[in-house]
C-alpha cells in the first residue's frame, strides 16, 4: 500500500474541495462514511465498537484483500458501483482518513 504525504487537509475547508484538490472521488469518501456511519451506530446501541481510525485502519486491510477480485468488469475507474479499481482508501489512506473525517463531522456528526 503506497502512502503520499500530502499537507494536513484544513479542519475549515470544504471536504468535497478537498478531494478535487486531492483527485479523490467525492462518492468514495460518502460510501465509505455510510459504512462507517452504520458501524458506528450499531455499535453504539451495543456498547462499544472502534474509534475511527481503528475502525479505518481494518476497513483498508479488507479492502486491500479483496481488491485482487475488483480487477474486472469495472469501467475505467467509475465510482457507480463504489467498487472502482483506482480507489483512494488504498492508494492514499492517510489523506482518505482526513478527508473521511472532515466528511463525518461536517455530514455525520457524532
Amino acid at each position: 500500500m503506497s502512502q503520499t504525504l500530502a499537507p494536513p487537509v484544513s479542519a475549515s475547508s470544504d471536504w468535497r474541495s478537498q478531494c478535487r484538490a486531492r483527485r479523490i472521488d467525492p462518492a468514495e469518501v460518502e460510501m465509505v462514511a455510510s459504512r462507517y456511519v452504520a458501524y458506528r451506530d450499531y455499535m453504539k446501541a451495543h456498547g462499544g465498537g472502534l474509534p475511527l481510525a481503528g475502525w479505518f485502519r481494518f476497513y483498508c486491510q479488507e479492502k486491500a484483500s479483496e481488491s485482487g477480485d475488483q480487477t474486472g468488469g469495472v469501467v475505467s475507474e467509475c465510482s457507480a458501483t463504489g467498487e472502482a479499481v483506482g480507489q483512494a482508501v488504498l492508494s492514499e489512506p492517510r489523506v482518505f482518513l482526513e478527508i473521511l473525517r472532515l466528511q463525518l463531522e461536517t455530514v455525520h456528526p457524532a
